[in-house]
């Protein structure tokens, strides 16, 4: 009797071993991105900065936005920023109704802050430097293939994705967004921690970054922390420049 007890819980163990199902491995976040890039598609993403001071931290501002890809690559970007009373309670009123469209290396900027550098009858300025859509915003874009694959080069798994530390240096030779978002100065020593997370298909859900303010504005205090999400991958996406008409060069 305890032969046959035993060799039934024997079997018993093996069937349920058969029955339960093979853990997936986690999908690949660069092949998940690389599949992505189809011209006409794209992803929507949200983000916001935080100052983060020795008395607290104080919203900064927060951004919504959307990719377009093109073959292999973000093709366009347009995007808006709001500012939190904190914000322009120090004097920053001029940056409300801040918007941004890069198409390639152009941007075209619109918004208060630009109204008085603009013709009568411009809208919008065309320009190839750093616009305020993307100062102090994500200095990071998961959805460039070289970026991605410098990120994951040297992070370490987590629970629900990937972390790690880049440099601005380092950003600066494999990312195009990070060219186009951050001040012409900045520390090229500075560390950026950031901690990725993915969904069940590899794809980017969520980053979270941050670095020293002083890596951009020379003696600043504090840390600038982002924190994005990204959602509607492969959603059709169409971003265009602004009518002719309406656009000044710098």
């Amino acid at each position: 009797m305890k032969g046959l007890i035993t060799g039934v819980a024997l079997a018993s163990a093996a069937a349920l071993a058969v029955a339960a199902p093979a853990q997936a491995a986690p999908k690949d976040p660069l092949a998940a991105v690389k599949k992505q890039l189809v011209a006409g598609k794209g992803v929507s993403f949200t983000d916001a900065t935080t100052y983060v001071r020795d008395d607290g931290p104080e919203p900064y501002l927060k951004r919504t936005g959307r990719f377009m890809f093109g073959k292999g690559k973000v093709a366009a970007t347009d995007m808006a920023s709001t500012y939190p009373k904190e914000t322009l309670q120090r004097g920053l009123d001029s940056f409300q109704n801040d918007r941004t469209i890069l198409i390639g290396k152009s941007a075209y900027l619109s918004g208060r802050y630009y109204d008085k550098q603009l013709p009568e009858g411009k809208k919008w300025l065309k320009t190839d430097s750093a616009a305020l859509s993307n100062n102090w915003a994500q200095p990071i874009n998961p959805a460039e293939p070289a970026t991605l694959k410098k990120l994951l080069a040297k992070a370490k798994r987590t629970a629900g994705g990937y972390q790690g530390t880049i440099t601005f240096d380092e950003l600066g030779k494999v990312s195009p967004w990070f060219n186009q978002s951050v001040p012409l100065w900045r520390a090229g020593a500075t560390e950026v921690t950031w901690k990725l997370t993915v969904g069940p298909d590899g794809l980017p859900k969520r980053l979270v970054t941050s670095y020293p303010a002083g890596g951009m504005v020379r003696g600043m205090l504090g840390t600038l922390r982002m924190d994005t999400t990204y959602r509607g991958w492969g959603a059709k996406v169409s971003i265009k420049a602004p009518p002719a008409g309406t656009v000044a060069a710098e």
